[in-house]
């Protein structure tokens, strides 16, 4: 069964460095985000929303979030053990954190990654 991973980090620096640690293992198309969290908005701000405005996030309260597609638990155990040799144990890490979840059904995913007729295997 296929199983999508996603891994939150405060540092975007690191991005690079965990993706090419993933590169071996595979993950299958990786997409990566800029985020923020919750907790790193800070005071609130006066916000005056535009229509059709949209605004870049300040690097400093940015985090960065990716999403793969593995063939099995045992790669989302790989990835796992990557990310923390770029990260760092991420039981004690403040800055990241990682999660995987089965996909029951995918469409559009190369049979590698565990698609076979639409469903995941």
């Amino acid at each position: 069964m296929a199983y999508m991973l996603m891994l939150v980090t405060d540092d975007t620096r690191q991005l690079k460095a965990v993706l090419k640690a993933w590169k071996k293992i595979p993950v299958d198309d990786v997409v990566f985000i800029d985020s923020t969290c919750f907790h790193r908005t800070g005071p609130a701000r006066p916000h005056i929303p535009m229509r059709f405005m949209f605004e870049k996030l300040e690097k400093d309260k940015c985090s960065v979030t990716l999403f793969g597609i593995v063939n099995d638990e045992s790669a989302v155990q790989e990835c796992l053990a990557q990310a923390e040799t770029v990260i760092g144990d991420l039981d004690t890490a403040q800055n990241a954190m990682f999660a995987a979840w089965p996909l029951t059904f995918t469409k559009g995913i190369p049979k590698q990654a565990g698609s076979q007729g639409g469903a995941a295997q």
